[in-house]
């Protein structure tokens, strides 16, 4: 049995990555140069491998952290004679874009390996269980050239180029009353959005070089404040009948669920930089000239509340080892007023945002005695409309997500100890025919689900 020293070692390793987390990543986006940056994923891999469902679901086995719906921590299980088992979910994603442009016709291609999650879940007491941990809410990287003409002087050419985003630092709590769950997560936003414009006068007559200077225009805004999202749960059950050969139960239910991701104004900190500047040998910049510069300006940053409501329709059996679900199939609709975004009391290109999400999970087997077949299968599917805006155009975003849940070592009658490895397969697209530039990508996620247990005393004979 595990010591509390085990424990603390698991949880330094966790808390080792949660400045690796926030690290920055190397996709090429444009359009994540409005707003607050691409909306990044905030489902751990078992939800995105079920279509991105998030309201409805919960782990009857205890097995994963639903962090987008706090009333989900309720189910986070005590074992009889044992205690508490703590959960530790952590994902990575590798993620492939291709840009492409009709007018200029270019392709662009690119691939980042992003951490995506680190959480911790913890069951407090029957029915009432607690969850923490660190995730990215938006993601600003981007490199773009443009090179056009200026009347009366030569070419010239623009550097566009951005990073940062935004994360958020949570703690939660979920507690059940009979069929109805309801939960919290608050916690701290925080991150930056950093966007140059280098300009670059190409002079053919060597004569005017020394006129023209390299200019760069900077802008770093800084975002942090508290934040605070609510979940709830309720489950319906349908239909119930025993399996006497089995000694076992089966369960019918309709899960109902919704959440909000409250709005707020960010008092942020912007940094202003005009200067003119030269490339050192390395390809680095050296300014030559400050021409403008301002620390520390006050600005106010207001983004909108998310609202997402979802149903799940599930088959349980349940006996003496446990709770499990056979299958699952769902359906959810997320939105946000994006249009109500204000930067400093000024709009951006955005759009009010939407999407609908469908998912299926299912086990093949609950006695197969193959890995392939104890594992668990998941599909979905989501449609709808990106919050960016950039050519008053909008955009359109469909995807198509497989999963699959693998254990390692499965939860057992006389050890709860458990490791699931979690596989989530994306492909997707932002953009239409009616849009300039459209943008596909493939996004290979994978989680990994630990227990311990925590804090047992030892026992002697």
């Amino acid at each position: 049995m595990p010591l509390v020293s085990t424990i603390t070692v698991r949880l330094t390793f966790i808390i080792s990555l949660l400045g690796f987390v926030s690290a920055s990543a190397q996709e090429n986006s444009p359009y994540s140069r409005y707003g607050i940056g691409d909306l990044y994923p905030t489902q751990n891999v078992v939800n995105k491998g079920f279509g991105g469902l998030t309201a409805a679901y919960t782990d009857p086995t205890g097995q994963s952290i639903n962090f987008s719906n706090p009333a989900s921590y309720a189910d986070f299980q005590r074992i009889k004679n044992v205690g508490g088992v703590v959960l530790y979910d952590l994902g990575i994603n590798i993620d492939s874009r291709s840009l492409r442009s009709k007018l200029p016709v270019r392709k662009y291609s690119s691939a980042a390996f992003i951490p995506s999650y680190v959480s911790l879940g913890v069951p407090i007491s029957k029915g009432l269980g607690g969850a923490l941990g660190i995730r990215p809410f938006s993601r600003i990287n981007y490199s773009i050239i443009q090179s056009t003409r200026i009347s009366a002087i030569d070419s010239a050419q623009y550097l566009y180029e951005g990073e940062g985003g935004l994360n958020q630092a949570f703690i939660g709590l979920g507690k059940r009353w009979g069929n109805l769950s309801l939960g919290f997560n608050t916690g701290y936003m925080f991150g930056k959005k950093k966007t140059n414009t280098r300009l670059n006068i190409v002079n053919t007559d060597t004569a005017y070089d020394p006129y023209y200077l390299k200019s760069n225009t900077e802008t770093t805004t800084y975002f942090g404040k508290p934040f605070l999202s609510l979940g709830g749960l309720y489950d319906i059950k349908l239909k119930s009948k025993p399996i006497q050969k089995d000694k076992l139960q089966e369960h019918y239910w309709v899960r109902l669920g919704a959440t909000v991701l409250f709005g707020q104004t960010f008092n942020s900190s912007q940094d202003l930089l005009r200067e003119t500047f030269e490339y050192d040998a390395n390809g680095g910049s050296v300014s030559v000239d400050s021409v403008y510069k301002t620390t520390g300006t006050a600005v106010k940053i207001k983004i909108p509340s998310t609202y997402t409501i979802g149903a799940v329709f599930h088959k349980t059996l349940s006996g003496n080892n446990g709770t499990f679900d056979v299958w699952s199939i769902g359906a959810e609709y997320e939105m946000s007023k994006w249009t109500q975004y204000r930067y400093d009391g000024a709009a951006d290109k955005l759009n009010d945002y939407w999407q609908v999400r469908v998912g299926t999970q299912f086990k093949p087997s609950l006695t197969s005695s193959t890995l392939f077949g104890r594992s668990t299968m998941r599909l979905g599917v989501n449609y709808g409309k990106d919050y960016i805006n950039a050519d008053n155009n909008g955009l359109k975003t469909f995807s198509g997500t497989v999963g699959m849940g693998i254990p390692i070592k499965p939860r057992t009658s006389y050890n709860s100890q458990f490791t699931n490895i979690n596989f989530a397969l994306e492909f997707g697209k932002r953009g239409s025919n009616v849009n300039n530039v459209t943008e596909s990508y493939f996004r290979l996620s994978v989680g990994f689900s630990l227990s311990d247990i925590w804090f047992v005393k030892r026992k002697y004979d």
